[in-house]
């Protein structure tokens, strides 16, 4: 039963799409060649504009990944730079580790 309500909706749609293109063009305040010309520059017109959308979106998109990249790239250096910190302050403790040992040998000598 819901397959005949759907093929009396398509059909009821159809009849009405006929309908509205018959009295469309019997009422049209142009030509047909007018009509066609103002039709595809008018698609040529929507046409562009995606273009053009489509365009600022994808110079966004690069914007945004070379952020991100930049925030990468420095984060990347911070932790190299600690990296980098914690290595000296690690052989700066075993240098003062081993002054320390150095010095409690000499007074265990002395």
């Amino acid at each position: 039963m819901r397959d005949n309500g759907l093929s009396s909706m398509v059909t009821g749609i159809a009849i009405g799409l006929g309908i509205g293109a018959a009295v469309g063009i019997l009422f049209a305040p142009q030509s047909g060649e007018d009509t066609r010309e103002y039709l595809m520059g008018a698609a040529k017109d929507r046409f562009n504009d995606t273009k053009d959308r489509f365009s600022d979106v994808t110079d966004r998109v690069r914007d945004v990944k070379d952020r991100f990249g930049n925030v990468v790239e420095s984060g990347k250096d911070f932790a190299r730079q600690a990296q980098d910190s914690v290595e000296g302050v690690k052989n700066h403790v075993k240098d003062l580790t081993d002054a320390g040992q150095r010095a409690y040998r000499d007074a265990a000598k002395a």
